[in-house]
């Protein structure tokens, strides 16, 4: 069942590769809830750690949907087109209910109290993946412009990425748990700006070829 997803005729290097980027995928799931639970006190409120588990995970899988999105056309040779865009769009949308419910938690029971105004960024950056989702949805309706909408993403990156450093608990906090943490996200950061930048480069690229044929 699993092989249906592997792009066919794929050599021992790339039943490799795609092992390790599943491998890779599920460790970057599962070490968020890991890091939170084993850092949680004994006295602290479900809820919250919650909230932390929900944030940290909404983080990583924007993360995964940028980088997937941005790269495609590399992860189209490893695994089936079809099936590997489902995967990019579940990313997202899975990304998005976790950090509808994060900030569900902190608007509901005020965790918000005590810290700027940079808490704001979070509801922003909510809304706005709201609408990246529903033009990619329904980008056949949105043929002009649901790409740029969706572009909207890096912002949306950037922005939580931002208010994650200066305000997250999991980052803030005096411990090993946090410093792994903002390592992470850190190279998560690099990571997405790269492939962001290759898929820009890649476009223009292909913009002045056109340009230099049509010239021609």
């Amino acid at each position: 069942m699993a092989g249906s997803v592997f792009a066919s005729g794929g050599d021992g290097r790339g039943r490799a590769l795609r092992a390790l980027l599943v491998t890779a995928f599920a460790a970057m799931t599962l070490l968020p809830a890991v890091m939170v639970l084993t850092t949680a006190g004994a006295g602290e409120v479900p809820l919250f750690t919650a909230m932390r588990i929900l944030g940290l995970e909404a983080f990583t899988l924007i993360f995964v949907n940028i980088v997937t999105g941005a790269l495609s056309r590399y992860f189209y040779r490893l695994f089936k087109p079809r099936l590997f865009q489902r995967f990019h769009i579940a990313c997202g949308v899975l990304g998005f209910l976790m950090a509808l419910a994060h900030g569900t938690i902190v608007i509901g029971k005020r965790y918000y109290s005590g810290y700027n105004a940079i808490w704001i960024i979070g509801p922003v950056t909510l809304g706005l993946l709201a609408i990246t989702i529903f033009a990619a949805a329904d980008k056949r309706r949105l043929p002009r412009i649901w790409r740029r909408i969706h572009q909207i993403n890096y912002l949306i990156f950037a922005g939580v990425f931002v208010k994650a450093l200066l305000i997250g608990s999991d980052l803030k906090a005096n411990n090993a748990s946090a410093i792994i943490i903002k390592i992470l996200f850190i190279v998560y950061a690099v990571v997405a700006s790269v492939a962001t930048g290759a898929r820009v480069w890649r476009y223009e690229f292909m913009a002045r070829s056109r340009s230099s044929t049509t010239i021609g």
